[in-house]
């Protein structure tokens, strides 16, 4: 085939021949957030990453299959005061407060010396059966070992020996509790009269450290993460005056307000376009506010369990609103306003519910798709 035959077919072919939800839609979408499919938080039609974060406490993390990770609780107490009574001591274990700077650049990080056989460890109950992770950041005026380890009352230590430089590092071990475990302690020891500095201690469920959670006198969770779309790269992709929104995801848990996606004015109800779950009769629902008030609430017959992957369009117009789930049915309603609205909430909405479950996939085409179109895209 000539190079002119290539280039000529090229040109016939449209751009939203290349992915099948596109080809169901037979319109290239203006955004395409493939979680999933693309393990990534990029846009999949420009590359571009346009996705941020916000957060009412210390971050979070994103895994490696490109879905939002929610809270963990940092179970250690007094998570950078080493020199208080929930660390004990052994041997001839000696310690100061707040010699150092530590890796948040506060006078923070406290001194510890390990002679031989000397340790400091925190303890508490537990189960068995439980992965526990214990992390800390350790650094020392030369480069020495020293042992990180968590121990049960069945006195089965998992331990690591690491190596401590004049660089802060965060050094983990991780412990799966056997069958009578009760009690754990989190504990470094063995040293050789050295002194280390150290900060940060985390204690968490799970089979690797995530990001730090600082505590004091209880064990502290970190807020989920607010992930959304705002400024000019929201006004980038979006058109106010019709579009269609598909959403695919799975739900762990039926709530009152599972929200999958919002896109809305940033608070509240007020201007909003959303998707979610609802007590009851489970199902999947579309809402448009305006003032506060409820113009569109489409809802789909069929229940929602818990478990189940789904997939949702939605389609909007002035006077022109309908939706369709799993290529059922399509709801629609022929009045109402379509919102002014400023930003793409990812698994949230402004007032704050938060969605029980994972997202696979959010596209936005800056058309209203017919109704059959609708259908097309949600089939399973």
């Amino acid at each position: 085939m000539s190079r002119l035959l290539v280039a000529q077919r090229a040109l016939t072919v449209p751009g939203w021949a290349k992915d099948d939800l596109w080809r169901n839609a037979r319109a290239v979408p203006s955004l395409d957030l493939q979680f999933a499919g693309g393990k990534s938080l990029a846009d999949a039609v420009t590359g571009a990453s346009l996705v941020t974060f916000t957060r009412a406490s210390t971050g979070t993390f994103v895994g490696s299959d490109g879905v939002l990770r929610s809270a963990v609780t940092n179970l250690v107490l007094r998570s950078e005061e080493f020199t208080e009574a929930i660390w004990q001591l052994f041997g001839t274990t000696s310690r100061s407060a707040n010699v150092v700077t530590a890796p948040n650049g506060t006078l923070t990080a406290d001194s510890v010396t390990l002679p031989i056989s000397s340790g400091i460890f925190q303890s508490a109950a537990t189960t068995a059966g439980i992965t526990l992770t214990f992390s800390i950041y350790i650094r020392c005026d030369t480069t020495q070992t020293v042992r990180i380890l968590i121990n049960t009352n069945l006195s089965d230590p998992t331990v690591k020996t690491v190596t401590a430089t004049t660089a802060w590092q965060r050094f983990d071990v991780t412990k799966t509790t056997s069958v009578g475990t009760t009690s754990y302690s989190a504990q470094l020891d063995t040293g050789n009269g050295n002194t280390f500095y150290l900060w940060g201690a985390q204690l968490e469920a799970g089979a690797f450290p995530t990001s730090y959670i600082p505590t004091t006198t209880a064990a502290a969770t970190r807020s989920a993460d607010v992930a959304s779309i705002t400024g000019s790269a929201f006004s980038s992709w979006y058109s106010q005056s019709e579009g269609t929104m598909f959403g695919a995801a799975t739900i762990n848990g039926i709530a009152a307000q599972n929200y999958i996606a919002a896109i809305d004015a940033g608070a509240g109800f007020a201007d909003s376009h959303l998707y979610y779950a609802v007590t009851g009769t489970p199902r999947f629902e579309t809402f448009v506010a305006s003032a506060n008030q409820s113009q569109l609430i489409p809802a789909p017959a069929t229940a929602l369990t818990a478990g189940s992957q789904f997939a949702m369009a939605y389609a909007f117009k002035q006077n022109d609103f309908a939706a369709s789930r799993n290529g059922g049915s399509v709801a629609t309603d022929v009045f109402g306003n379509v919102s002014t609205v400023n930003r793409l909430a990812i698994g949230s909405s402004g007032s704050g519910f938060q969605l029980n479950g994972t997202i696979r996939r959010l596209t936005y085409w800056p058309v209203r798709l017919a109704n059959n179109t609708l259908q097309a895209i949600t089939q399973p």
